[in-house]
């Protein structure tokens, strides 16, 4: 090995010894930038003595070798060869060892300088110089030299694994872990299935057409046993990744569907939530607002029983005196001017006349002012909380007084005709206070219904086809049927679906707040194991069937 041929294989080690320094310091690589410019320029410098006449004085520069010491030319200087591959490993660690990194050119120029050491050590393998010489006034790259060149290169091939060629023996995948198992083999195998063919053939044990069959045959062999041997490893792993896959993929379903799970649970506590929520507000609000209307119908009780029993004896006093009055014009006939002027004043016939139909009508006001009274008590149950057995009919009723205001005619429309077709039905035992709240949300949607179709109709429209609201309550075995239906505008299919949905509404914002129909489904369905459900078309109204069993299962009636 000469001398300038150990200083570059030592400023490549430098080169890459400093490159791999983490974190490199601006100390560290100028060492290795220098060190790489080196091995270039010695390689490079070579290369121009041996292609020209020119001498830079490089060969000996370190040290002096005498023309005898080997058969060469030029005394100190490397084969060209090895300056070729020191050029190709100059420019290999120039392009690592910069900011500006080419991983893929850095490791295409390695390959290069390998293959041409591997060309020199089968040279000295098979006893071929050309191999490893060129002329034979040069000198010869050494055997040490093939090797030291060997695991340069392949040092800065493999500088950064992950990158370049290099990515593709080193993947975890099955390319790289079929590169890994073949490279190895297919660089020793056949130089040294050639070489035991060459050695026979040397010592005369076969001809050299057998040693080329022979050494087919051998390849094919070899390398046929490398395919199954990896075949069956790549089995392997497939295998393994299928298992893998196949794990995973259950994984996956598995947690899908405890996430599903979870979700739907969550969603259904959700629901539940905000219904309970929902029926909590609303409770509270109908409860109040039945202790607020039982206490007015409490308070305006009294006074209208005070005048609706004085009248009865106010009629009876009036007659007497009427009477007694007739009885004096009967007997006395002839009377002071002055009851006669005051008589004529006062208009005393007219007064014997209307006096009683006043009295009349005010016992027909106290009649309805009582069957008011009696309607807001009947609606106030809504805070009651024990099941009791009701007449339905009543709390019906008393749901449509409290609406007639709505009910009656107006300006803009004539009055909403109210259709009762009561049946025979039983008593049913039912949270009354409850019912009526259902009442009148279903009554009061089909107010609103009618009243937004009739918006868009004329006043003689409306009386051709009147608006109208009819009840039916018939028994249907041991239950109930009670049918609310309208001739508004009725409702689609799709909003149907979602019709007992809390705070899914129809109407226009501000006008509803979807809990209405939510509660009232809860308190049939939930509350006394009924049935509601709504049949509509749209231009032709709604209905909406509920079914009440007689009897509210798991309730205890109270003792009375």
């Amino acid at each position: 090995m000469k001398a300038n041929t150990a200083f570059c294989f030592l400023f490549s080690g430098i080169s890459l010894w400093a490159w791999y320094q983490d974190p490199g310091t601006h100390k560290t690589r100028l060492t290795s930038q220098s060190s790489a410019i080196l091995v270039f320029l010695i390689g490079f410098l070579t290369l121009i003595q041996y292609v020209s006449t020119i001498d830079f004085g490089i060969d000996q520069l370190v040290f002096k070798d005498s023309v005898d010491a080997v058969a060469n030319a030029s005394p100190g200087r490397m084969a060209i060869n090895t300056a070729l591959n020191f050029l190709l490993v100059g420019l290999a660690l120039i392009a690592i060892v910069f900011p500006r990194k080419n991983y893929l050119s850095s490791q295409i120029l390695a390959l290069g300088g390998f293959l041409i050491a591997y060309l020199g050590l089968l040279g000295y393998l098979y006893g071929n110089a050309y191999f490893y010489k060129y002329g034979s006034a040069f000198s010869a790259m050494a055997l040490h030299t093939t090797i030291a060149f060997l695991l340069s290169t392949l040092s800065i091939f493999l500088a950064n694994p992950k990158r370049g060629l290099a990515s593709l023996i080193t993947m975890n995948n099955a390319g790289g872990i079929l590169a890994q198992r073949l490279i190895l083999p297919a660089v020793l195998i056949p130089p040294f299935i050639g070489w035991l063919m060459l050695l026979g053939y040397r010592d005369k044990i076969y001809t050299a057409e057998l040693a080329i069959c022979l050494l087919g045959i051998i390849n094919v062999i070899v390398f046929s046993s490398l395919i199954a041997w990896n075949a069956r490893a790549l089995g392997k792993i497939d295998r393994k990744r299928f298992e893998a896959e196949a794990s995973l993929k259950r994984a996956n379903e598995e947690l899908e569907l405890r996430v599903q799970e979870r979700t739907q649970k969550l969603e259904q506590t959700l629901f539940e939530l905000r219904s309970t929520q929902t029926q909590l507000v609303q409770t509270e609000k109908m409860s109040s607002l039945g202790q607020l209307v039982a206490g007015v119908a409490h308070e305006i009780n009294n006074p209208v029983n005070f005048i609706y029993g004085n009248l009865t004896h106010a009629q009876k006093y009036t007659e007497d005196v009427l009477n007694l009055i007739e009885l004096y014009q009967k007997y006395y006939p002839e009377i002071e001017e002055e009851i006669e002027a005051e008589i004529e004043a006062i208009d005393l016939e007219f007064i014997k006349e209307d006096l009683p139909c006043l009295i009349g009508s005010m016992k027909v006001g106290s009649d309805r002012i009582k069957e008011i009274i009696k309607s807001l008590r009947t609606f106030s149950r809504m805070d009651e909380s024990q099941v009791k057995e009701v007449d339905l009919h009543e709390g019906l009723d008393s749901t449509l007084m409290i609406l007639q205001n709505r009910l009656k005619a107006k300006p803009e429309h004539p009055e909403i005709q109210v259709i009762k077709n009561y049946g025979d039905i039983p008593r049913v035992e039912c949270y009354a206070g409850q019912l009526n709240q259902v009442f009148m949300n279903l009554i009061s949607n089909a107010i609103d219904s009618l009243d937004e179709y009739n918006q868009n109709r004329s006043y003689e429209e409306i009386k051709q086809n009147p608006s109208y609201i009819r009840i039916h309550t018939y028994p249907v075995q041991k239950r109930v049927k009670i049918v609310i239906e309208d001739n508004g505008l009725g409702i689609c299919e799709k909003s149907i679906e979602k019709l007992f949905d809390p705070f899914f509404t129809t109407k226009p914002v501000g006008k509803g707040t979807g809990l209405g129909l939510a509660i009232s489904y809860q308190i049939i369905t939930e509350k006394h194991q009924g049935e509601l459900n709504c049949f509509s078309q749209p231009g032709k109204g709604a209905k909406f069937e509920m079914m009440l069993p007689l009897v509210v299962e798991n309730c205890v009636l109270p003792r009375t």
